[in-house]
């Protein structure tokens, strides 16, 4: 993570808002009151805003950031910071993130600690950091991975088993039982040759370099089950979607799923409902400022799990578009 090296110095906000959404995972009365008094004992004025996330509208993210404040910290899970940090974008407001959600992608990738109140510590001395914001036709944003075929289709119908609805078992059953690998066409912004990385199967990097991926044409045609593009390491249920993802180099980690089975694919369902291990039974990894993505076929779309629409899609990253509050380095922290 890349630090501001002016901002490495402990800092004092006058001024903050606070989100936060008892609904989420972790989250009680107890911790949200203790999260409170912490904050507050470093802040002199904090605005405090209850919210749910259905209730969570830009236009009341809007006014609450209408009271000017120079510091934003949202107690919440990753459905509760996307909206958040979406209207944070492109401005100089560091945002930080007390994480009381179930799986806190968003604060994983930035290395603060699981527990709410040791969190807090980057109120009071975190450093600031500006991380990458990944665009999908250039107005839907994501902060953790966007993705093109089956998977969008499953990763709502994962999230419901989730809580529990049956009726998404059936739903998931049928795509699994109707799915078909899809062709697709991807379309870099530079040569294929230097936007591939590695092939994988299982786990295992595959040495030996495919043929088509040395061609310096900046497209390149293949059959997938679906496709991950990544901006940071972590998706879902904490599951590393794309191998190597980084959340401030200024690139997109896009890994192309292929050569899954129905049987493989329900794995798969039941890894984002559940939080286990992913199976990767063959990966294709690529890096990329930009993708333009064609199939003959519609395929759905989903950013960070929200379905947008259907292919053909543009991805591209905004680099350093948002400002954070991550843990001071270690040697920092030393210095006297």
């Amino acid at each position: 993570m890349k630090h501001d090296p002016a901002t490495v110095k402990q800092h004092r906000y006058a001024r903050a808002v606070f989100f936060h959404n008892l609904l989420s995972g972790k989250a009680t009365p107890q911790v949200l009151a203790s999260v409170r008094e912490r904050i507050s004992s470093s802040v002199p004025a904090v605005e405090e805003y209850g919210i749910e996330t259905e209730g969570l509208t830009p236009q009341k993210i809007r006014h609450a950031l209408d009271q000017r404040p120079d510091l934003v910290v949202v107690a919440g899970g990753d459905g509760t910071v996307r909206p958040i940090a979406s209207e944070l974008v492109g401005t100089n407001i560091p945002l930080a993130i007390i994480p009381v959600g179930t799986f806190n992608n968003l604060a994983l990738s930035l290395g603060l600690a699981s527990d709410p109140l040791a969190a807090c510590a980057v109120v009071e001395d975190g450093a600031l950091a500006r991380i990458d914001v990944g665009t999908a036709d250039e107005n839907n944003l994501f902060f953790e991975a966007a993705g093109v075929g089956v998977d969008a289709e499953m990763f709502p119908l994962g999230e419901e088993i989730k809580r529990g609805r049956l009726l998404a078992i059936f739903q998931a059953l049928r795509t699994v039982l109707l799915h078909q690998q899809t062709s697709v066409e991807l379309r870099f912004d530079r040569p294929v040759n230097q936007a591939y990385q590695a092939s994988f199967r299982g786990y295992v990097p595959l040495h030996r370099r495919r043929r088509r991926f040395r061609k310096s044409k900046n497209r390149v045609r293949l059959r997938c089950s679906f496709l991950a593009v990544a901006n940071g390491p972590f998706y879902g249920t904490n599951l590393t979607v794309s191998p190597g993802a980084k959340i401030d180099d200024g690139l997109l980690s896009i890994a192309v799923y292929r050569d899954f089975s129905k049987r493989e694919l329900a794995l798969h369902l039941w890894s984002i409902s559940r939080g286990t291990y992913r199976l990767h039974p063959k990966v294709e990894t690529f890096e990329s400022r930009r993708l333009d993505v064609y199939s003959r076929t519609r395929l759905q779309v989903h950013v960070d799990g929200v379905l947008i629409g259907t292919t053909p899609v543009r991805f591209g990253v905004r680099p350093g578009a948002l400002a954070v509050l991550v843990p001071r380095p270690a040697e920092v922290k030393g210095e006297k």
